[in-house]
This record gives C-alpha cells, structure tokens and sequence, in this order.
C-alpha cells in the first residue's frame, strides 16, 4: 500500500484484464465487433469541415468581437465546445487505430480532426494514451491521474473545484506527461496546426481564431460533453474504478461514455460499443453509471467527499499480479476449450 500520495490506494488488480476475459470466453461472437470503422473517419472529416465552416461564418455574422462578445461565446460554447470536444474524440479513437486500416492512416487522421482544436495535441495523446490502459491506476505512468500539487491544492473546496474545472484543459495537457521530446509524428503535428492556424487566420479573420480557441476552451472544461473528463475515473462508488454513462451525449462523443466495456476491449469501435453492451450487458448493468454528466459535474463540485484526490491508486506489484492472474484464466480457457 502507497503512503506517500494524496490517492487512495487499493490492493487490486485491474479488473479490466479479468474481466475481458470472462466476457470473451461467454460471449466469443462479440470478437466480429472488433475491428476498425471507416463511416468514422467520414464523419470526423465532416466534424472538421462543418467546424471551420462555422469559424467562417462566425467571422462573418460577427465582424467585432468587442460589440458581439456575448454571442460569440455563447455560440463557441453550445456549437463549438461540442464540435472541438467531438473532433478530440475522433482523437481518442484514432489512438486505438479503430478509424482506418494502418496506424499511419489513423496518426494522419487524427492530425486533420487536431486541426479546429487549434494546439497541437492529437499525436503526443496518442503516444501516451495506451499506458492509462495498461497502467491504470500507477501514478507517474497513467497520465489520466491529477497532480499531487492538484489533489492537494484543490481539496473538497467548491469554489476551488470549479475553477479547477474551468481551466481543466491546462492541467490536462500541461501537467500529465504530454511535454516530452517531441517525436517526428509529433513535429508533423506542429507544423501542419502552424500552417493550418496561420490559413485560418489569413483567410477567416481574427474573430474565426477567437472562436476556435473559446470552442476549444469550453470543450475541455464545463461542458456537459466533457463531463467524461471526472466521471471516467473518480470515485463516484467504493469499490468502482471506471465508470459509464448512457445519455445522449454519446452521440457526439463516438460513445466513450461506454467506459467500462472500451476499458474491457479496447479494439472495439465507438459506434458498435452500445451493440457490444446489449450481448453482455449482465457483466455491466450492476455497476454504478449515470445518464447526466450535467448532474455529475453538479455534484462532484457540491458534495464535500469529492475532491480531485478521489482516485484509486495501486503499486506495479499489484498490477503485475493482476496479469498473472489473467494469465491464469487465460490457460483455464484454453484448456476449457480443448
């Protein structure tokens, strides 16, 4: 048990791995789902053409930020935060290489749905997105984990808790282990978001950039459609490290709200996840799940057990038991079936 964190720690495994396997082993058919979705590669090129189109036409209804400031914040916030949020999605999805055929279709890919998002941020998530998979719950190796200075600084305070929130997307991507050496994906990444930008701004206008930073401001922060950010792995139920949700926010968010069963088979594409859910929904119907991420935001920030220290944390011993462990019923299987 860690005694030098601000977390708790727990002495289980990851249930993921243990869980994946009794799903396969009852329900083998759920394997025709895996795979990778190109009707999710068109959408998300719609996704990036319709939200440029919107900065246009942004630029054009509004030519003076200081005389329509209030409009052009409402609508980055209902149209663009939902839009610039979708677009990361299409991100998160492409780091599992479940949009086109090859991983270098999908870095490409995801560098285009990077691009309303304006900061250059698609290929340096995809490089450290797999190891909160793998290493759920360790800190200093799952980057989904808040700082010890937030946890600590942050505390049970509402008024501290929502303007941590607020300003979510600056600890996201400043904090958590993102600025590394960049990679030669990564450059790529930068130089095309520099042109890209520069493009914008030339041929849109300054009030087109105004509203693709304020999009991408509201779609990392209190936005309902961002709410996955806090509910995918804060406490919400002793006992429960990842949690779903099955509202209609889904819809804009290639499901990532199915977090337990992506967690469960990651190579399974957003779009099919509510299929996947109805053959073996048994294995997730009794655990705790919401259909209002506006409601989990209220209450994270109104209860006063909630904090952003309500993590679970385990050693890399336990992790490592957990894999043995997996190995095990894996081998169970194997010799079931023979």
């Amino acid at each position: 048990m860690q005694t030098n964190t601000p977390f708790e720690s727990i002495e289980t495994p990851d249930i993921h791995f243990l869980r994946r396997i009794e799903v396969l082993k009852k329900y083998p058919e759920v394997k025709q789902l895996m795979g990778y979705d190109p009707w999710a590669a068109v959408l998300t090129v719609f996704i990036v053409v319709g939200q440029l189109a919107f900065a246009w036409g942004v630029s054009v209804w509004f030519p003076s930020f200081s005389a329509d400031w209030w409009e052009i914040i409402l609508l980055s916030y209902v149209v663009g935060g939902t839009m610039n949020h979708w677009a990361a999605m299409a991100v998160h999805e492409m780091a599992h290489n479940l949009m086109l055929k090859t991983p270098g279709q999908n870095k490409a890919l995801a560098i285009f749905a990077n691009i309303p998002v304006l900061f250059p941020g698609a290929i340096a998530f995809r490089t450290h997105h797999m190891r909160h998979h793998s290493h759920l719950g360790i800190e200093k190796i799952d980057n989904d984990f808040p700082s010890h200075w937030e946890a600590n600084k942050i505390g049970k305070s509402g008024i501290k808790k929502f303007g941590w929130l607020f300003f979510y997307i600056f600890f996201l991507f400043l904090w958590r282990g993102f600025m590394t050496k960049p990679t030669r994906w990564e450059w790529a990444n930068i130089i095309t978001l520099v042109i890209t930008n520069t493009l914008i701004a030339v041929f849109f206008g300054h009030i087109a950039i105004i509203y693709l930073i304020l999009s991408t401001l509201w779609g990392f922060s209190l936005h309902p459609s961002a709410g996955h950010f806090i509910h995918e792995h804060f406490i919400f139920k002793e006992g429960q490290e990842t949690n779903s949700y099955y509202g209609w926010l889904n819809l804009v968010c290639f499901n990532v709200g199915y977090h337990n069963e992506h967690h469960d088979i990651m190579n399974i594409p957003g779009r099919l996840l509510p299929r996947y859910y109805k053959i073996t929904k048994e294995f997730y119907e009794p655990l705790e799940s919401t259909k209002s991420w506006t409601k989990m935001f209220y209450e994270f920030i109104v209860k006063p057990d909630m904090g952003a220290d309500k993590r679970y944390v385990r050693t890399e011993q336990v992790r490592k038991e957990g894999i043995k462990m997996a190995e095990v019923l894996k081998q169970k299987k194997r010799e079931s079936v023979a």
